[in-house]
């Protein structure tokens, strides 16, 4: 499935993976616009009010997810 057909639960995980790759390429402070490297509990609980669903959706734009790609509803 795209980005588009995702619930909000998913996009909101996927936005926090997001944040963790940034943290593995070093960036996270510099695309984020803050003072730390890693998010915090807040900027993962506002994850939703710090990046745009239409940017996970174009930066997600190749990507096909299926519902075991999230720990939110994977089959456990």
């Amino acid at each position: 499935m795209s980005t588009n057909e995702l619930s909000r639960e998913q996009m909101h995980e996927l936005k926090c993976n997001y944040m963790a790759e940034l943290v593995d390429e070093g960036t996270f402070a510099e695309v984020m616009d803050c003072d730390h490297d890693e998010p915090s509990y807040s900027d993962l609980a506002n994850a939703d009010e710090l990046i745009s669903d239409e940017f996970i959706h174009e930066h997600y734009a190749d990507f096909e997810f299926s519902e075991n790609d999230f720990f939110c509803t994977a089959n456990v």
